[in-house]
This record gives structure tokens, C-alpha cells and sequence, in this order.
């Protein structure tokens, strides 16, 4: 049923106006619901207490299975994953404003829209793009990788914990953010590292090889920076873009990377289905 929700979520978000999930960000509005209280100004009450839709969600999951509402439960799942996926739409509108000013040649315009839609602040040319290829690479990793990882594992539970603690742990000035943001560490550490090593597959593998031999296994290293290293040791390795010629745009081979990433763990999770 795993298999089956994804593929459903994919012809959704590819058919329809739900790219960027559900219209109203649920587990966005929990998490602030749950700062507002007491419990949640405190490191494991707020932890806790941002978790507890879990429990309704695996009680709700065990009541459909009991009853045989399969196509409820298949529902259920497809309904959650589109929760939980990223907001940002990384392969598509999120930087085409950056991209459009940049092919304008106005550099300082493209900064701009980089700091006022992605939050990128950076001097300088190499600077400016390298913090929006990162941006681009960050949000496909917590926002697809992490949750497909964990969704195919676990289920709806797990997309929606990691999704509730990735929340939570953005909110750097709560006492509950640090241990949200160990747990979130934790349940990326795997996904990262398979993130990377598709790139590598799709990439120039002898570079990414080479840049991440003494970080891959590394715990200390934040999964945003690997993923991060792997993209540019992919891009850089080669004197072939990746892109088709008729792309342009100057993150052409971002896209082009990231795609097919994403068509590798397709694949993956496809032949997973039909083994399994």
C-alpha cells in the first residue's frame, strides 16, 4: 500500500494544483498550536506534545486495517504523505524569479529575490548562486527524501514525525528545538547519505567520491552540508553540463541533478515494491 499511495501522491502533485501538498499546512499549524502552550516552552513536554497526532494517526490506521477499508486506508496515506511533503516546490517556481533576473544580467536584482523568496543572503557572484543551488538541494531533501524514506518504511508515521520534529526543530529560539533538531539529525542521517550517493550515480561519480571520502560516514556532519557538497562535487566534476542544451537558465544542471536523483529513488522504490 506504500508503493501505492506514492504513486498516487506523484500523479497528484503532477496532474494537479497540489504540488506543493494541501492547500492548509496541518502539521505547520499543530506545531505552532503546540508553542503556544506551556508544555511546548519546555525541551521534552514540547517534544511530546508535538508528537501526539501520532498517536491518533496510528489509532485511525489500526482501526481501518481491523475493518477491512482498504481504499480508506490507501486514502489515509496518500492524504498524510501530501501533508508532509515540502511546501517550497524546489523544482519548480521556487527560484524562477532568481533565474528570470539573473538571465537579465541583473545580478543585484537576482540577489534580491534570492534573500526575499529563499531567504539566501550572500556578496558576491559564486557566493550567491552556490547558497541558491544549496537552498534548491536542502528543500528536496527534507521536504521529498527524508519524508519518502521514512514514509516507505514506516508509513503515515513516519512521514509525519519527521515532518512534526523538522518543524519543531526550525524554531531555533524554543527550548524544544534542540532535541527536535537531534532527533531530526538522526532520521536524516541515512536519507542524506543515499541522497548523495545518487548524485554521484547521476553525476561525476570520481568527484563526488573524492569530496565526500572523509564525511560520508561522518555524524558530525550536518546532513544540509553533505548533500550540499555531493551537489557541487556532481556539478563540478565534469566539463559536460548535465542539462539539455535547450536549458539555459543558469540552474539548469541544479534541476537536471535533482531530477534525476529523485528518478533513482523512483526506481528504487519501484523494484523495493515488486521484490517486496
Amino acid at each position: 500500500m506504500h508503493f501505492l499511495a506514492l504513486l498516487l501522491v506523484v500523479a497528484l502533485m503532477w496532474v494537479t494544483p497540489l504540488r506543493k501538498g494541501l492547500p492548509g499546512d496541518l502539521p505547520k499549524t499543530w506545531v505552532a498550536w503546540v508553542l503556544r502552550r506551556e508544555a511546548g516552552q519546555k525541551r521534552l513536554g514540547g517534544v511530546l506534545l508535538a508528537l501526539l497526532p501520532l498517536v491518533l494517526l496510528v489509532l485511525l490506521q489500526w482501526w481501518l486495517q481491523r475493518n477491512g477499508l482498504g481504499l480508506f486506508g490507501l486514502l489515509l496515506f496518500a492524504l498524510v504523505l501530501l501533508a508532509c511533503v515540502g511546501r517550497r516546490d524546489p523544482l519548480g517556481e521556487l527560484a524562477d524569479g532568481f533565474e528570470r533576473a539573473w538571465a537579465r544580467g541583473d545580478e543585484e536584482a537576482a540577489a534580491l529575490v534570492a534573500e526575499q523568496e529563499m531567504g539566501v543572503t550572500a556578496e558576491g557572484e559564486q557566493p550567491v548562486l552556490a547558497q541558491v543551488r544549496a537552498t534548491l538541494v536542502r528543500e528536496v531533501l527534507h521536504g521529498y527524501v527524508v519524508t519518502v524514506f521514512w514514509f516507505a518504511l514506516f508509513g503515515p508515521a513516519g512521514a509525519l514525525g519527521y515532518r512534526l520534529l523538522r518543524l519543531l526543530a526550525d524554531e531555533t529560539e524554543v527550548p524544544a528545538s534542540a532535541p527536535a533538531a537531534a532527533l531530526s539529525h538522526a532520521l536524516e542521517w541515512i536519507p542524506a547519505r543515499l541522497l548523495a550517493a545518487s548524485f554521484a550515480l547521476v553525476g561525476h561519480f570520481d568527484h563526488v567520491r573524492a569530496v565526500l571520502a572523509d564525511v560520508l560516514l561522518s555524524w558530525d556532519v550536518p546532513s544540509d552540508e553533505l548533500v550540499h557538497r555531493a551537489a557541487e562535487a556532481a556539478l563540478d566534476g565534469g566539463n559536460r553540463p548535465l542539462a539539455d542544451s535547450s536549458d539555459t537558465g543558469v540552474l539548469a544542471d541544479t534541476r537536471t541533478l535533482l531530477v534525476r536523483a529523485l528518478t533513482v529513488w523512483a526506481v528504487a522504490l519501484a523494484l523495493l515494491a515488486v521484490l517486496g
